[in-house]
C-alpha cells in the first residue's frame, strides 16, 4: 500500500477521567505522514492519558495510544539481573546477581539493593499447552519473602541469597517474581523485575479437555490426561479419575433476628477408572447431561498427587464445542519469501484423505483441494502480490466416511506463517553520530537512509531522549517496520462444523479423537525539575539527495546515555534506527536535591563526583546558590584517582519561597572548568487563606497599599487583589480570580469560569487574566471544551459526552446562548441540538408536586431564544407556581414570563422566590442538590435575575446586603452568581474621582499584587463623595491553622510495610512508609470529595505507575476506599472521592524518605468540591530524615 497524501488528521489528547484536553489539525502532512505538537500544562491532571488519532470526527479513532503523565525524575543507574540456570524449585535458596552501572558508564559502586522474592501459583506450563494443573478448587496462596540488602563493589556487582518461599501445595508449577529495588545515593529507587518459571518440587497431573468452553447436553466429555516428572519430562503413573455431577443448594437460616444463607455442595459420581499413564496422553471420557461438573484425577502410585478442573454442560453449548479437530502438522521450507517465489509446504496427516489448503490474512486470498498420502506431502505455493507484507497458510486434511472399515469422517487442521520480504518497501536507515559526545555543546547527527526511489521525497524525524527517562516505562525505541511489515492477527473466522454432521453409521454424533490447536506458537502545580531534562524531537527533515538527514541537538549540562531514534518514510516505504550516544564529563558530578524545600528547611546536597577519564589529582570546588543558605563547611577541593568517587553532603537552608539557582563548579587537575546548575524550588505547600477587608475611603483620604497587609502571613506567600467603587460592594475581581484558579474542570465548572468573562472583560484585563484576545480566546476555548461533551441528542455530560442530567444541560445551553449573544461563535448545528433537547425534555417532564429546578431553568434559556410556548409557561405560573421548590426556580420562571411581556405573572414569580428565599424549610444541610446549588447561589441567581427581568417584586437592598457579606469558602456555583449579581447590578464598572500614586485612575480600578514585588500604592479619592474599598489578601499563614474542621474530620498515619505506627522523627534515608489518611464523616452527607496531603520536602511517593513496589493492594493489613481519581505528584498525593454515608472510610499511598534534614510537614485537607465549607484538616508538624 501508499501513503495517502493529503487527508487531514486531528489529534484528540484526553485526561485520564476521559474529558478532551485539547486537539490539533494537521491539514496536510508530509508524504502521508503527520507531526503534533500537543503541550501539557504544569497543572494537567497526573495519570493515564489518551492520544487518539481521527480522519473523520465521527467516525473511530484509525490510531489510539495510551501516555503516562506523571511528576518523574529520570533513572541514573541502571542495573541488570541474572539467576542461574538449571532448576530453581520453591524452597531453594539460590544467588542472584546484580550487575549495576551508572549510565554515563561508570559501575554502580556502593550502591544499597534491596527486594521481594514473590510466589505464585500458576495452573499451566508453556510446554504443555491446554492443559491445567492442580486442583480447582484448591487454593495456594502466594508467598513473599524479603531479600537482605546489600551493597555493590567497585564493579558494581553483587550476589544476594534469595530464599524462595516454600510452596503450599506441590501439585501445581509456580513462578517466582523477584521486584529489585537499586538505590541511588539519595536512597531514590531504581526498579526492575525478574520473572522465573520453577522446576516444579514433585511429578504433576495435567488435564486437558478435548472440547471448547461448554459441553452440549446428552453428549459425552472427554480429556486427556498426562503425567509430568520434577524435570518437566512426560511420566509413567498410576492414576485414578473421577467425574462428578456438582450441585449447589443454599440453606436459608435465622440467626439474631436476621436471615442469611450458606451454600450447601453435593457431588455425585458419574464415572471413574483407574488408568496407567506410560508418558503418553491418554483420553478419558464420559456421557454429561445438563450442569456443573468436575473431573477429579489422583495418584495411586507413590506421594499423594491431584489435578481437577470443573466443566459446565447444557443446552447453551454450541453443537461442535465438544468435537476440536486433530492437530495436523504443518510448515513451510522458509521462513520469508518474496514475491515471485514458490513456497513449499509441508503437511503430514497420519491418514490419507484430501487436504484443503487456504492462504488468507484479511480475507481469503486463494484455496485449492489436493489428494494427500498418510505421511509426509510437499504442496508448492505461489507467492503473489495478493500475499501482502505475510499471510497465514492453512491446511485441513479429511478422512471420508469408510463404513466397511467401521470409520466415521475425521479432519485435521494445521496452521502456519509465512512473511514476506518487504523488498523496495524497506528503507535502510543508518545514524551516523559519535559514540561519545561532551555536555554543553551541540551534538551533530545524521541520518543515512538508502532504498529511497528515485524522485521520491523522504523525511525523517529524529529524537534524543534521555535514556533514564525511556527506562521509566521501559520504552521501546518506535518500530514502523514491524508495524507495517511484522506479523498481523488473523484477521478471517474460522469456522469448524464438523460436530453437526451426522453419524451416518449410528445416527449419533460423531465419536472421534479430539487434538489441539496449531502446534507452532487538580490544576495544582508541581516544582519544577531540579535539572534540565533531555527530551528533544527534530520534526520532519526532508532527505537531501546525498540520501542524508541532519540534525543538531542543544545539549545541556548532563551526563548520562542519549538514545537518537530515527523514523523514515516515503510515499511507498519506511525505516527505522536507533543509537545509544554516551554524554559525559571527564569528572561527572551527580547532585542530588529534594524535589523541592519549603520556606525553613534544613536539608541536604548529595555530591558524588565520579573520575571516569583523563588526568588525576587536586580537584578544586565552587558551590553557590542565590537566595539559600549554605553550610561552612564546604571544601574548596579534593584529590580525586583513576576510577575513584567522592561523596559529599552540603548543607542547604531554604528562606523565601521562589526558584533559586545552585551553581557547581568543578576544576578539573588539567584546568578545565566543568559547571553544574541545578534549580531548587522553594514553595509554601501549606493550605492558603484569603481574608476580605471592605471600609469607605472619604473624600480626600488616602489608602496605602504596602507590606503591611503581609504581616500574618508567611514570607514570600501572599498575593493581593484590591478593588474600588462599584466594583469593590460585591467583591467581583477576587471571586473572579478564585474561579480563574480553580484546579479542577468538569462541565459546570468550564462555564462557571468562562460566563463571567463574557461581561466582566475590563476587570480580567486589569487583573492580568490576559489582553482581550486572549479573554476571548479563553471563553472561545471553553465554547469548543464544553461541546466535546455533546451527546448526540444534544444533551452534555458532567465529564465527557453523556446525558441524563436535565439542569447541567439547561446550565450549559444558558452560557451558550448568552455567548452567542455577546458576539462569540457557537455552531448552529450545536445550538440547535440543545435547544431541541431542552424542548424534548420540557416536553415529556413529568408532572410533580415538588421540584421542577431543571424545568423552570429550561423554560427560561427557550423563552430568551423565542423558543418556548407562552401556554406551557402561563400554565406552570398559575397552577404549578407553589410546586417549584426553590428560589432560583421561581425566579427563572419569572424571567421566562419577562422574557415574553407577561411582567404581572413574572412579579408573581419573583415574590414567590422571595417567600422562598425569607422562609427556608430548616437549616441548609449537606445532601445532593439537582442544581449543584445552596442558598447563598439561590440568592445571587435571584438578585440577578430579577434585575435582567425588571422586576421590583423583590427586596433587592436586602439581597445585596447578603450576597456583600464575606464568605470563607464558595462554590463554583455562589461565585459565578454573585459575579452575575454583581454585574446586573453594577452595569457600569468604571470608577471615576480616584488617583494611583498621583495619576488619575479611568476605568475599572482593580490591581493584583504579589507580596515578593510589592510597591506602595497610594489610592486617593479625589471625588466629593465616599467610594468603597475592598481588598482581598491571599497567603499561607504564619501560624498553621489547628487541625480541626466541619463536617468532618481527618487523621494522617504513617506506619511501617508491616503495619506498625510509626513516628516521623530520625526516620532513616531510604525507608518505606505507608502513609494512611483516615476521613470521618460528622454525620450522613453526600459529597464530593477532594482529599489533598502535601508532602514535606524528606519524602517522595514511590509512585505505583512507575514502580511496582509502590502498590498498596499487596499490604493485607491495609483497607482502602476506591478513589474515582487519584494523582501522585512530587510535592502532593491527591484523590477524589464520591462519599455518601457517615461511615469513615480510608486512602493509602507508599513515600520514602530521601536527603537527610529537617522538614516542614503541612496539613492534609479534605474539602467538599460544591459545598467547601464541609472541610477539615490535619495538625502542621515537623519531620526530620537522617543517614
Amino acid at each position: 500500500a501508499d501513503a495517502i497524501t493529503g487527508l487531514p488528521l486531528t489529534a484528540i489528547l484526553m485526561r485520564p477521567d476521559g474529558v478532551e484536553y485539547s486537539r490539533q489539525l494537521s491539514a496536510q502532512g508530509s508524504a502521508g505522514g503527520h507531526v503534533f505538537s500537543m503541550p501539557v500544562s504544569d497543572t494537567a491532571p497526573r495519570g493515564s492519558w489518551t492520544l487518539e488519532i481521527r480522519a473523520d470526527l465521527e467516525a473511530p479513532a484509525v490510531a489510539r495510544q495510551t501516555l503516562l503523565v506523571e511528576d518523574f525524575l529520570p533513572e541514573r543507574i541502571d542495573f541488570e539481573l541474572a539467576l542461574p540456570e538449571g532448576d530453581i524449585r520453591p524452597g531453594d535458596t539460590t544467588p542472584l546477581s546484580i550487575e549495576a552501572r551508572y549510565l554515563f558508564g561508570a559501575p554502580g559502586a556502593g550502591l544499597k539493593a534491596e527486594g521481594t522474592a514473590q510466589l505464585r501459583a500458576k495452573r499451566s506450563l508453556d510446554a504443555f499447552p491446554g492443559y491445567e494443573f492442580g486442583r480447582y478448587d484448591e487454593q495456594a496462596s502466594s508467598g513473599t519473602a524479603y531479600l537482605d540488602g546489600g551493597v555493590t563493589d567497585e564493579a558494581g556487582l553483587l550476589s544476594l541469597p534469595v530464599e524462595l518461599p516454600v510452596a503450599e501445595v506441590s501439585d501445581r508449577p509456580y513462578e517466582v517474581t523477584l521486584n529489585i529495588q537499586v538505590r541511588e545515593g539519595s536512597g531514590r529507587p531504581v526498579e526492575r523485575q525478574l520473572v522465573r518459571m520453577l522446576s516444579p518440587s514433585g511429578p504433576m497431573i495435567g488435564v486437558k479437555p478435548e472440547f471448547d468452553g461448554v459441553v452440549g447436553e446428552g453428549t459425552e466429555a472427554a480429556f486427556q490426561v498426562m503425567a509430568i516428572g520434577a524435570d518437566l519430562a512426560p511420566a509413567d503413573m498410576q492414576v485414578r479419575w473421577t467425574m462428578n455431577r456438582v450441585e449447589t443448594r443454599y440453606q436459608w437460616y435465622q440467626e439474631y433476628g436476621y436471615w442469611n444463607w450458606e451454600p450447601i455442595t453435593r457431588r455425585s459420581r458419574v464415572a471413574t477408572g483407574d488408568v496407567t499413564l506410560n508418558g503418553a496422553p491418554v483420553t478419558v471420557r464420559a456421557p454429561v447431561n445438563w450442569g456443573r461438573y468436575e473431573l477429579v484425577v489422583e495418584r495411586l502410585d507413590g506421594a499423594y498427587v491431584a489435578t481437577s478442573t470443573e466443566f459446565y454442560a447444557g443446552w447453551y453449548a454450541p453443537e461442535d464445542a465438544s468435537q476440536t479437530p486433530d492437530t495436523l502438522e504443518l510448515s513451510l521450507d522458509k521462513s520469508d519469501y518474496r514475491i515471485g517465489d514458490t513456497a513449499r509446504l509441508r503437511i503430514v496427516p497420519r491418514y490419507a484423505g484430501t487436504a484443503l489448503i487456504t492462504v488468507m490474512s484479511n480475507q481469503v486470498i486463494s484455496r485449492e483441494a489436493v489428494e494427500v498420502i498418510a505421511g509426509e506431502n510437499l504442496i508448492p505455493l505461489s507467492v503473489t502480490d495478493d500475499w501482502g507484507v505475510g499471510a497465514y497458510v492453512t491446511a485441513q486434511v479429511i478422512r471420508p466416511m469408510d463404513v466397511a472399515m467401521g470409520q466415521n469422517p475425521a479432519r485435521a487442521l494445521g496452521l502456519s506463517y509465512a512473511k514476506i520480504d518487504p523488498g523496495a518497501r524497506m528503507l535502510r536507515v543508518r545514524i551516523d553520530a559519535p559514540d561519545s559526545a561532551s555536555p554543553r555543546g551541540a551534538l551533530e547527527v545524521s541520518v543515512d537512509v538508502g532504498g529511497l526511489a528515485a524522485g521520491d521525497t523522504g523525511y525523517v524525524t529524529l529524537a534524543a531522549v534521555d535514556l533514564g527517562i525511556l527506562n521509566l516505562t521501559g520504552f521501546e525505541s518506535p518500530d514502523p517496520s514491524e508495524y507495517y511489515f511484522g506479523q498481523r492477527r488473523l484477521g478471517v473466522e474460522i469456522r469448524d462444523l464438523y460436530g453437526r454432521l451426522i453419524d451416518g453409521m449410528n445416527g449419533a454424533a460423531g465419536q472421534v479423537r479430539s487434538g489441539g490447536d496449531a502446534g507452532n506458537g487538580a490544576q495544582t502545580q508541581s516544582p519544577s525539575p531540579t535539572e534540565e531534562l533531555v527530551a528533544f524531537f527534530s520534526g520532519p527533515v526532508t532527505i537531501g539527495d546525498d540520501g542524508k538527514a541532519r540534525a543538531s541537538f542543544d545539549i545541556p549540562d548532563f551526563n548520562g546515555t542519549v538514545r537518537l531514534m530515527a523514523v523514515a518514510w516515503s510515499d511507498k516505504a519506511v525505516g527505522q534506527a536507533s543509537r545509544d550516544v554516551l554524554v559525559r564529563d571527564p569528572i561527572v558530578v551527580t547532585a542530588t536535591l529534594p524535589r523541592f524545600l519549603a520556606p525553613g528547611d534544613t536539608s541536604q546536597m548529595l555530591l558524588e563526583i565520579i573520575h571516569t577519564e583523563g588526568p588525576t589529582g587536586r580537584v578544586g570546588l565552587d558551590v553557590t546558590a542565590a537566595g539559600l543558605r549554605l553550610g561552612d563547611t564546604i571544601p574548596s577541593g579534593f584529590d580525586l584517582g583513576a576510577q575513584e568517587k567522592v561523596v559529599l553532603r552540603l548543607p542547604v537552608t531554604a528562606g523565601e519561597e521562589g526558584d533559586f539557582e545552585m551553581r557547581v563548579a568543578l576544576t578539573t587537575p588539567d584546568g578545565k572548568q566543568l559547571i553544574k546548575t541545578l534549580t531548587l524550588p522553594v514553595r509554601s505547600n501549606d493550605p492558603q487563606i484569603a481574608t476580605t477587608r471592605r471600609f469607605s475611603l472619604a473624600s480626600g483620604e488616602t489608602f496605602t497599599l504596602d507590606d503591611q497587609v503581609f504581616t500574618e502571613y508567611r514570607a514570600g506567600s501572599g498575593s493581593a487583589i484590591i478593588s474600588a467603587g462599584p466594583l469593590a460592594r460585591m467583591n467581583a475581581p477576587a471571586l473572579l480570580s478564585a474561579l480563574d484558579r480553580y484546579p479542577y474542570g468538569c462541565t459546570e465548572q468550564l462555564a462557571s469560569q468562562a460566563m463571567p468573562l463574557l461581561y466582566f472583560n475590563q476587570v480580567a484585563q486589569a487583573m492580568g487574566l490576559g489582553d482581550a484576545a486572549k479573554v476571548d480566546r479563553r471563553i472561545n476555548q471553553a465554547i469548543t471544551r464544553i461541546l466535546t461533551r455533546q451527546s448526540s441528542n444534544g444533551a452534555f455530560g458532567l465529564w465527557r459526552a453523556d446525558y441524563g442530567d436535565f439542569w447541567l444541560d439547561s446550565y450549559v445551553s444558558d452560557f451558550l446562548s448568552r455567548a452567542r449573544a455577546e458576539g462569540y461563535v457557537v455552531p448552529d448545528q450545536a445550538f440547535a441540538m440543545a435547544m431541541d433537547n431542552l424542548r424534548n425534555q420540557v416536553n415529556y417532564a413529568a408532572d410533580f408536586d415538588e421540584g421542577g429546578q431543571d424545568l423552570a431553568y429550561a423554560l427560561m434559556v427557550l423563552a430568551r431564544e423565542g423558543a418556548a410556548r407562552m401556554g406551557d409557561l402561563r400554565y406552570f405560573a398559575d397552577v404549578k407556581a407553589e410546586a417549584f421548590s426553590t428560589p432560583l426556580a421561581a425566579a427563572q420562571l419569572g424571567a421566562a414570563l419577562a422574557s415574553y411581556g407577561d411582567q404581572t405573572r413574572a412579579d408573581r414569580m419573583f415574590t414567590r422566590a422571595q417567600y422562598l428565599m425569607n422562609n427556608p424549610k430548616g437549616a441548609e444541610r449537606q445532601v445532593w442538590r439537582a442544581d449543584y446549588g445552596t442558598r447563598l447561589r439561590d440568592r445571587a441567581g435571584l438578585l440577578t435575575l430579577a434585575i435582567e427581568a425588571g422586576s421590583n417584586a423583590v427586596n433587592r437592598d436586602a439581597l445585596v446586603n447578603m450576597l456583600s457579606q464575606p464568605a470563607p469558602y464558595m462554590s463554583t456555583q455562589e461565585q459565578v452568581w454573585t459575579l452575575m449579581a454583581a454585574r446586573a447590578l453594577i452595569g457600569d464598572a468604571s470608577t471615576a474621582g480616584l488617583s494611583l500614586n498621583g495619576a488619575d485612575i479611568s476605568g475599572p480600578f482593580v490591581r493584583v499584587v504579589e507580596a515578593q514585588t510589592l510597591t506602595p500604592q497610594a489610592i486617593r479619592n479625589t471625588s466629593n463623595r465616599q467610594t468603597d474599598i475592598t481588598l482581598t489578601t491571599i497567603g499561607v499563614p504564619q501560624v498553621p491553622a489547628p487541625a480541626g474542621g466541619y463536617g468532618y474530620a481527618i487523621e494522617r498515619q504513617y506506619y511501617d510495610m508491616d503495619g506498625n505506627q510509626v513516628a516521623l522523627d530520625q526516620v532513616t534515608t531510604g525507608t518505606r512508609l505507608v502513609v494512611v489518611l483516615k476521613i470521618d464523616p460528622a454525620e450522613k452527607g453526600e459529597a464530593r470529595l477532594m482529599i489533598n496531603d502535601p508532602l514535606p520536602a524528606g519524602l517522595e511517593i514511590d509512585n505505583p505507575n512507575l514502580l511496582n513496589s509502590g502498590d498498596i493492594s499487596a499490604l493485607d493489613w491495609l483497607d482502602t476506599t476506591y478513589a474515582e481519581h487519584s494523582e501522585f505528584r512530587s510535592d502532593r498525593f491527591m484523590a477524589a472521592v464520591d462519599w455518601r454515608s457517615d461511615k469513615p472510610f480510608q486512602l493509602a499511598y507508599m513515600v520514602r524518605a530521601v536527603s537527610p534534614g529537617i522538614y516542614h510537614h503541612p496539613a492534609a485537607t479534605v474539602e467538599d468540591m460544591y459545598r467547601p465549607s464541609y472541610r477539615a484538616r490535619t495538625e502542621t508538624g515537623v519531620m526530620s530524615v537522617v543517614e
